[in-house]
């Protein structure tokens, strides 16, 4: 049996996942009444993920967390990567609306960072979510919609504005991921400790450059962050101002 969407060209061979976020799949139409939301079953599903990262999301998981039977989920989501993709999704959420009239470009799109990176840090298994899934959900979308009116004001491509957006999201998912790595890893990881390490395997001389890095007073995890955001903002500033 086909699809409710085989009469729309754009829609066939969606994943059913992206269209249950968008609210396009058919609702089932036999069996009892569900016993959740569809919002419900996500907001459990991402409550495992912060507690047990991203392998807790399962379908036996979310079973156990509900107090359900994990064969009655599947009414819901038809598969554990579905379960994910959804869960993601949620997690990420809705954007907060761009800073108000009168801000500059730049501090409204110091907001937007900031804004995705609260959500990365709230919910850390969102940085193991296999990338190519983003571009199709609502919430990923909806964020990128956010973030091109913030760079509404300057004179970028509509595919530049688009690079720059994702150089500023990958490099916000990549220092969530690093900070949460090492802080995992403990006191093994800090920048003494490797410095001492190379020195073993190359000796004094041949990471003269590296070791002066690592031996140097570092930044705190924030300021190493918003000074890097900072850089990016400088490189738009003087790209938009060239043309």
């Amino acid at each position: 049996m086909g699809s409710a969407h085989d009469d729309v060209p754009e829609l066939r061979g969606v994943p059913k996942a992206v269209l249950l976020a968008w609210n396009l799949a058919p609702a089932p139409t036999k069996g009892p009444k569900p016993r959740w939301t569809l919002a419900q079953l996500l907001d459990a599903a991402v409550s495992l993920g912060d507690r047990g990262g991203i392998d807790a999301i399962s379908m036996s998981g979310l079973a156990k967390e509900l107090g359900s039977g994990t064969m009655s989920l599947y009414r819901y989501v038809e598969s554990r990567e579905d379960l994910v993709v959804l869960a993601a999704d949620h997690a990420l959420g809705t954007p907060p609306p761009p800073a108000p009239d009168g801000a500059t470009w730049r501090e409204r799109l110091r907001a937007w960072v900031l804004d995705l990176r609260r959500v990365y840090r709230d919910h850390p298994w969102l940085t193991a979510v296999p990338v190519a899934t983003e571009p199709l959900l609502p919430s990923y979308v909806r964020r990128l919609e956010t973030g091109l009116e913030c760079l509404g004001d300057l004179n970028l491509s509509g595919p530049r504005a688009i690079t720059v957006l994702t150089l500023l999201w990958t490099y916000t998912r990549g220092d969530v991921e690093q900070s949460a790595h090492f802080a995992a890893a403990g006191e093994g990881h800090t920048t003494q400790f490797l410095a001492a390490r190379l020195r073993v395997f190359g000796g004094d001389s041949a990471f003269t450059r590296v070791l002066a890095v690592l031996e140097a007073d570092q930044p705190t995890g924030e300021d190493e962050f918003l000074d890097a955001v900072e850089i990016i903002l400088n490189g738009i500033e003087s790209t938009d101002a060239h043309g």
